[in-house]
């Protein structure tokens, strides 16, 4: 059974049975989604961090800049950064 909590509802037992990335807060913390065996206890967590939207993936930038604008790549890339068509045009112009 999965059991999803956010952060400001954990509880301190809780917090102490999850372990952190490195350099992670629990300032950084959205959700921790717990799955729990049949007796209750815990059997395994993920952590559901907060995204800094500034920080993009240097691929999807790539594919965004150089790709063909029909390529599955550049439309899978634009749906993950979302931008606008008007914003990448711009910033294609910038490069000519």
């Amino acid at each position: 059974m999965n059991k999803l909590i956010l952060a400001e509802n954990l509880t301190k037992e809780q917090k102490e049975q999850v372990i952190l990335t490195s350099g992670k807060t629990w300032d950084d913390v959205v959700a921790v989604n717990f799955q729990l065996r049949k007796d209750g206890s815990v059997a395994n967590y993920s952590v559901d961090y907060k995204t800094d939207a500034t920080s993009g993936d240097v691929v999807d930038a790539m594919s965004l800049l150089f790709a063909d604008k029909h390529s599955k790549s550049y439309q899978s890339a634009k749906n993950r950064a979302n931008v606008s068509q008007e914003q990448i045009n711009s910033a294609r112009r910038l490069l000519k």
